[in-house]
């Protein structure tokens, strides 16, 4: 994927968070090459709970833009894959770490199609580089270790 080593160039590693079962994460990253990737199975949602993720508000399957989304994925034949050991319904989050463990972005999904861009996600990255960023002393941080 050309958002991985975009993201790998700009001195990071990608780590996903995913709702699945540590077998079903596993074979999403080998079926998505990601094999550079961290992939961090929280099947009880302890992780994604703590940065706020959540699940959608009602009737969010009739927004335009998650309806667009389904046609073309029909229309691509994408595959979707789902068990009862997945939870469907799980919005993502999107976030940036810096150095010291500090939530430097945090964008959380309000539909499944609400995600963040990889080259912003990207140019986060590169500012915190260049900034040489440490958050010693900012009293609205949080700790990657305490989320």
């Amino acid at each position: 994927m050309e958002a991985v080593r975009e993201i790998e160039t700009a001195g990071a590693g990608l780590v996903v968070v995913t709702p699945q079962s540590a077998a079903r994460a596993a074979d999403w990253r080998d079926e998505l090459s990601l094999s550079s990737a961290v992939i961090i199975a929280d099947p009880e949602r302890t992780l994604l709970k703590a940065l706020g993720a959540r699940h959608p508000p009602p009737f969010w399957l009739l927004r335009p833009r998650v309806v667009t989304a389904a046609v073309q994925a029909l229309i691509a034949r994408e595959s979707i894959r789902w068990s009862f050991d997945d939870d469907p319904l799980q919005l993502g989050a999107d976030v940036v770490v810096d150095r010291d463990g500090h939530i430097a972005y945090l964008h959380l999904a309000s539909d499944a199609t609400d995600r963040t861009a990889p080259e912003e996600l990207v140019a986060v990255v590169r500012q915190l580089d260049a900034e040489g960023v440490s958050h010693e002393g900012s009293s609205d941080e949080r700790r990657l270790d305490e989320a």
